[in-house]
């Protein structure tokens, strides 16, 4: 639909040439626009312009004058365009150089009059596309080399299809979700802006207005690469604990680590609550903040982000105005993606349809929200049976219970599993709980499906408490180090590590001579006066108050481990001793955080990043306080990691530090 804006302006006569002026800003040389009452124009919403060719618009009978200029106006910066032709039906004027596509205001300028004429959205497009009936969003998939690429699966979140054999595609979409995106398809990748992929655009015009949105790719081989998951990071610029600073060192980690990969392809995915919707207001840091952070601190890899629940407007009325700042920002809220023999989908699970605006943040945590579901199930249509499929959430199918046990957390688990059968293998990789733990088809909850979860640690771990209050300590609340899953992926093949901030892959667990390891009220929390939190602090410590002294237990924090895992000790002589799991708070984490957060007089609650009793943990009793141990533990993939565990082992911040530089 043409949008029909009529100016009625005071005609009068031009002679002379009129010299182009490609950028000029408001001034005496730009007067005010004013109104002529004679010029009568009838302006489209939107035009597609081929690359090199000039502009052509509609006109009843001879409006504008080739002795006119025309001015479009960005962002405050107006162009001035020569008009080639004006015939009856329509005028022409030719585009300046290096001309972008947006939306601009439109004006004619005559003589020394400047007449607005409302706006319009230019598309600089490399061929013109026969629009179908009904088509609204449409455009060409291609090369950088302008190859067009077939068989593109794209997108409105709603709609899809897929490209031609001249990689163009057409959607009959009703611009409900506001964006479009294609699924980068396998030995692809897109442009970037910064770390972003140019995958997805936002919709600019009205529903029943075609508008064009085109992408471009460029071929490499994905035979073999590595993906880099990143779990929670709540970049929030606060001052009360560094968090910026903090993760500068864990992106520099990061970093270093790319570069080291060589010619290995790197993809870094997220996996939600990058921000910190308190903070878009508190500190004025938003997700456009962390979009200007994240370029600046991270390179060498493009990275497709997961919305998580604090990267939702808390002010905002209804689902889709909660997600919108994310959208326009950052990422689609779902999507989905290839690399190498690998499907990759990005869902929502943070239902904010009951946000009303107040800021009290009443989302439904793990329900997938319509149109997710018709959707996905269109995109599964284009992924054979055969591939692996990884589905990325923030807030876990599944929770971690107890020792091996599991429970079904997510409030949609069983429709989702249900969505996905059929596929050969699924991997969940999940976030939200800042802590560890790994689900394998051998464990009971998947009902004996090929399903796998990741639920991966933090970046930020005890969102930045334990390493601004111990530098050097900074850890999650179930004792995992902050850093990175690391998945090396060749065709179909899937293997996965965690790497820690500030250690290179071989550093998998922990261990704690627990004869020297002592917590009480009177040495730790002096200052703490609430009873309540004496009693937490007391049942925190429990297994650490001094009962423990003389029973010669070792504890081994393996926080990546699951049921395909073992654990092997011995003493230095070769004498094999018994190991059991159990559950337990790390040592580290109350020493780091917990017992400086406790300690104050003020502390009537339970403050955050305090330590969290887990599961992922193995026990040996050692026949006497001196005896050194040889502790092995090994992963499903052969990895074999051991330590030489010398007895008495001190328990002191230089012992455990780890410098991320």
């Amino acid at each position: 639909m043409n949008k029909k804006i009529t100016v009625y302006l005071k005609a009068f006569a031009l002679l002379g040439t009129i010299v182009m002026m490609l950028f000029v800003s408001c001034g005496k040389d730009n007067p005010d626009p004013v109104v002529n009452p004679d010029l009568n124009l009838t302006l489209p919403a939107s035009v597609d312009v081929v690359k090199g060719e000039v502009c052509t618009l509609p006109q009843d009978g001879i409006q504008v004058l080739t002795s006119d200029l025309i001015y479009l106006e960005k962002e405050g910066k107006l162009q001035a365009c020569v008009v080639t032709e004006s015939v009856e039906g329509h005028f022409s004027f030719r585009l300046p150089a290096n001309f972008e596509s947006a939306s601009y205001k439109f004006y004619v300028k005559r003589g020394d009059r400047r007449i607005p004429f409302g706006s319009i959205t230019i598309n600089v497009i490399s061929r013109q596309i026969p629009i179908k009936e009904g088509t609204t969003v449409y455009g060409v998939v291609e090369t950088v080399d302008g190859v067009p690429v077939a068989g593109v699966v794209v997108s409105d979140g709603v709609e899809t299809t897929q490209t031609d054999n001249e990689g163009i595609y057409q959607l009959k979409s009703k611009k409900e979700t506001g964006y479009v995106f294609i699924s980068v398809p396998s030995g692809y990748e897109c442009e970037l802006n910064g770390v972003f992929p140019d995958h997805y655009r936002t919709l600019v015009g009205t529903s029943t207005v075609p508008e064009n949105h085109s992408f471009r790719l460029k071929k490499v081989d994905q035979t073999n690469y590595k993906i880099v998951f990143m779990g929670d990071m709540h970049v929030a610029n606060r001052s009360t604990n560094n968090d910026i600073g903090q993760f500068k060192k864990v992106a520099a980690d990061i970093n270093n680590y790319v570069k080291s990969m060589g010619n290995t392809k790197v993809y870094g995915i997220t996996l939600g609550d990058m921000t910190w919707d308190l903070y878009w207001y508190d500190r004025n840091y938003g997700p456009q903040d962390y979009h200007k952070t994240i370029n600046e601190v991270l390179s060498g890899l493009p990275i497709y982000h997961t919305i998580g629940n604090h990267d939702n407007d808390m002010k905002a009325i209804g689902n889709k105005n909660a997600k919108n700042p994310f959208a326009v920002n950052i990422a689609p809220p779902y999507y989905s993606f290839n690399i190498g023999g690998v499907h990759y989908i990005m869902l929502d699970n943070v239902d904010c349809v009951t946000y009303n605006g107040d800021g009290s943040r009443n989302h439904i945590e793990g329900q997938i929200y319509d149109p997710q579901w018709d959707w996905l199930a269109k995109d599964l249509q284009y992924v054979d049976k055969s591939t692996p499929v990884l589905v990325m959430m923030h807030v876990p199918v599944f929770a971690s219970t107890g020792v091996n046990t599991y429970s079904k957390n997510m409030k949609d688990a069983d429709k989702l599993i249900n969505a996905l059968t059929g596929f050969q293998t699924v991997h969940y990789v999940t976030g939200h709980t800042h802590r560890s733990y790994n689900i394998v088809p051998e464990d009971a909850i998947t009902g004996g499906r090929n399903i796998y979860e990741h639920n991966l640690s933090a970046i930020c771990s005890d969102w930045w408490w334990s390493g601004n209050m111990t530098p050097g300590l900074l850890q999650a609340t179930d004792g995992t180090p902050s850093g990175y899953g690391v998945w090396d992926i060749t065709g179909k093949d899937i293997k996965w590590i965690y790497k820690c901030a500030g250690k290179d892959e071989n550093f998998q667990f922990r261990t704690y001579d627990l004869n020297n390891i002592t917590f009480s009220l009177e040495k730790d929390v002096p200052s703490l006066t609430n009873t309540s939190m004496k009693n937490k602090f007391n049942s925190i410590i429990a297994a650490y108050n001094g009962k423990q002294v003389g029973k010669n237990e070792v504890l081994i924090n393996a926080w990546q481990k699951n049921k395909r895992w073992t654990c092997t000790v011995k003493t230095v002589d070769g004498k094999d001793l018994a190991v059991t799991e159990v559950s337990a708070y790390d040592p580290v984490q109350i020493m780091a955080c917990t017992a400086k957060r406790m300690n104050s007089a003020s502390c009537t609650s339970e403050p955050i990043g305090t330590a969290q009793n887990r599961h992922h943990w193995y026990k040996v009793v050692a026949p006497d306080a001196d005896t050194d141990l040889v502790i092995t533990v090994k992963d499903e993939f052969g990895h074999t990691w051991t330590e030489t565990m010398e007895r008495p082992k001190k328990f002191d911040v230089a012992t455990y530090m780890i410098d991320i530089k």
